[in-house]
């Protein structure tokens, strides 16, 4: 059985999107919603791994409130999935080995177009999986949950929860299963980085540095060579010119 796991800030969405298509399963299955509409879970780890620490299934599915599965039997294959992989500690349904794109099969945004430059027919290794879905087996969440000290906020805990897994000699995977994430998060793939999430980066960087001296994620590729200092002043830099350009488009129209 999967435990489905969920956060949700805003009912309408979630109402429309995760839990109309969990109702239409007709496989087994646990939902765990967690109403966060009064702001009660600061972060996306404290939330995780309260609804993760009640999961009764063999693999936990740690969910945004507005992705849609795309087929009423996609629990039951996800699950036949799961179980053909070989000692693996995460595995979502998009994300990044390299610079060469990212891998999915998802569409988001409207209209709906391919989250991924990359599409795959069977399960693929990767370095970092994304935020938007992702399975975690419940005997290993139960030894290695979110880190809610590098994950202060609502980004990244998915990346830094790849790596974590991989230094213990597990495997991250893309699956093959079709889904619909509706708002993606533009303005970070964009560029256009929030201060939390730079933090969190930071934070990231320093925890993982003498494992890796590239981090690669749906949303950018991120160098351990440089100093972050150095790094954080560029990311700013290129978020800067990115508005400005943005504001002088807006401008001419």
């Amino acid at each position: 059985m999967i435990s489905v796991v969920c956060v949700y800030n805003d009912m309408g969405i979630y109402n429309e999107y995760l839990l109309s298509s969990i109702q239409r399963q007709n496989g087994d299955h646990e939902l765990i919603a967690m109403d966060n509409r009064d702001g009660y879970f600061k972060s996306a780890a404290q939330a995780l791994n309260d609804g993760g620490r009640r999961a009764k299934g063999d693999y936990i599915m740690f969910v945004h409130q507005d992705v849609q599965l795309k087929r009423d039997d996609w629990l039951n294959r996800a699950e036949e999935m799961l179980k053909s992989l070989g000692g693996f500690g995460i595995a979502g349904v998009a994300g990044r080995k390299d610079r060469s794109g990212v891998i999915t099969v998802i569409t988001h945004g409207s209209p709906p177009k391919l989250a991924g430059s990359i599409q795959l027919s069977e399960p693929v290794k990767v370095q970092t999986v994304d935020e938007c879905l992702f399975f975690v087996p419940r005997e290993i969440f139960a030894t290695v949950n979110m880190d809610e000290q590098t994950c202060k906020d609502w980004h990244l805990y998915a990346v830094d929860y790849s790596l974590s897994i991989q230094e213990r000699g597990l495997a991250a995977y893309v699956l093959p299963l079709e889904a619909y994430h509706a708002y993606p998060g533009y303005s970070v793939s964009r560029g256009l980085l929030p201060e939390e999430y730079v933090s969190t980066l930071r934070r990231i960087i320093t925890k993982h540095k003498s494992h890796y001296s590239t981090i690669y994620t749906t949303c950018g590729i991120w160098s351990i060579v440089f100093p972050f200092s150095v790094y954080a002043i560029y990311l700013r830099l290129r978020q800067r010119i990115r508005e400005f350009l943005a504001g002088s488009t807006c401008q001419e129209k």
